[in-house]
C-alpha cells in the first residue's frame, strides 16, 4: 500500500539553505532525503502533469494507492465524513464509491457506508472493490 497526501498549497519541506532544496532548484528531476529507516522522494512536476496518472504508473505494482485529498473524475473515492465537523458530504455522490463516517448517515444513499472504527470491513471493501 502506498499513501499519498495532497498539499493544495505550496509547501516547504526543506529550508532554502539545504542541499535538498538546492538540488531541486538546480534542475534535478528528483531528489531523495534518506535517514535511518525512512526515505522521502521529491520530484518537480509541471501544471500539465496529471499527478494521479503519474502515481499510478510509478506505483503500478502496489495493491492499494491511497490518495488523501487528491481526486479526479476517474478515480473511485471513499469520503471520510465527520458529523461533528460537517453537515454535508464534500464530494458529489456520483464520484463516491463509499462513505466512512463516525455514525450512520442517510445522505450516502445506495453507496456503502462504513463505521470509521470498522477497519476490517473498510479494508475488505478496498481490496475487493474492482473484482
Amino acid at each position: 500500500m502506498i499513501a499519498v497526501k495532497h498539499a493544495p498549497h505550496k509547501y516547504y519541506l526543506e529550508p532554502e539553505a539545504t542541499d535538498t532544496f538546492k538540488f531541486l532548484a538546480a534542475g534535478a528531476d528528483e531528489t531523495c532525503l534518506v535517514a535511518k529507516n525512512e526515505m522521502l522522494s521529491m520530484r518537480h512536476i509541471t501544471e500539465k502533469t496529471d499527478p494521479i496518472a503519474l502515481l499510478e504508473s510509478q506505483y503500478a505494482d502496489c495493491d492499494i494507492l491511497l490518495l488523501e485529498g487528491l481526486q479526479n473524475e476517474n478515480t473511485p473515492a471513499i469520503e471520510v465524513f465527520d458529523s461533528q465537523k460537517n453537515e454535508a458530504l464534500k464530494f458529489p455522490m456520483a464520484s463516491l464509491c463509499a462513505v466512512v463516517s463516525d455514525k450512520p448517515t442517510a445522505m450516502n444513499g445506495p453507496i456503502p457506508n462504513f463505521n470509521i472504527n470498522d477497519i476490517d470491513a473498510i479494508i475488505h471493501f478496498m481490496e475487493t472493490y474492482n473484482e
